[in-house]
């Protein structure tokens, strides 16, 4: 039986206080559908979503990011928020954290905007939030504080705990090499299927090997393809995406911006 969608939140009292950053709001969703409640535009808070189960889509800067169960999503102040359902479903617990200094804290943590790998949810400590956040003196707030932070360091130390962490570049690398001659793979999809930042896998991908993956993916193509080009009769076209490019023309430009030669060139 499908289970039923369900929202359940609470926001804190609109109080004045004295603290510089403060938890303001926490839930518990289980969504369906794609709808408008999933879009903010650049709010002043910070926010935290953490998944559960299922799959859900978030946008960041022109770009689309899939978050499965043990990936955090971190939105910072000013960031126009989108996210949907990427699935049948999205089950997720998020929290917000506002006030002047509440990116400090996820910068404290090295939680970097946009996707990471966090682990298991802390689901007792959001639930610890959604219980207290309604109380309104000093003391609590400073607690709620407490367990926001205690997520906050949880999804860090699942970042820097993640199994794949130590040997992912080796095992990007190993995809890159098996799976070129698949048009689908790009940067973005390796990204996803290693659950890393995509920029954080192109940064320390070129650290490592000094050439950057998409450069690496794109040198594997235009090896296999002119090879083929030389040792076989097959036409451009079936070259051209049995090496994983689109289309043979732009095959060609490849080549040709590559070696000086066109394709015909490399055949005589």
């Amino acid at each position: 039986m499908k289970k039923k969608e369900f929202k359940d939140f609470e926001f804190a009292l609109r109080l004045p206080n004295n603290l510089s950053a403060y938890i303001r709001s926490v839930g518990h969703f289980f969504l369906t559908e794609m709808e408008k409640n999933g879009m903010w535009e650049k709010p002043w808070f910070c926010e935290l979503f953490w998944c559960i189960g299922g799959k859900g889509c978030f946008e960041l800067n022109g770009e689309k990011y899939i978050v499965k169960p043990g990936d955090i999503w971190y939105y910072p102040t000013g960031t126009r928020h989108y996210y949907y359902p990427a699935d049948e479903y999205f089950h997720y617990r998020w929290f917000t954290i506002e006030g002047p200094m509440a990116a400090a804290l996820f910068d404290t943590l090295n939680i970097h905007p946009g996707l990471s790998y966090g682990g298991k949810c802390p689901e007792e400590l959001f639930a610890r939030l959604e219980l207290d956040i309604k109380h309104s003196t000093l003391s609590k707030r400073l607690e709620l504080l407490s367990v926001g932070f205690q997520i906050l360091c949880t999804a860090a130390g699942g970042v820097k705990s993640n199994p794949k962490s130590a040997n992912y570049l080796e095992e990007a690398r190993s995809i890159l090499d098996s799976d070129f001659s698949n048009p689908e793979l790009n940067i973005q999809s390796l990204a996803e299927i290693l659950h890393i930042n995509r920029v954080q896998l192109s940064r320390d991908f070129t650290r490592r090997y000094g050439v950057n993956a998409s450069d690496y993916l794109k040198n594997l193509r235009l090896q296999k393809g002119i090879m083929l080009l030389r040792n076989t009769s097959l036409s451009l076209s079936v070259i051209a995406q049995s090496c994983g490019f689109n289309s043979a023309d732009y095959f060609g430009k490849v080549v040709m911006a590559a070696t000086g030669k066109t394709p015909s060139e490399h055949r005589t």
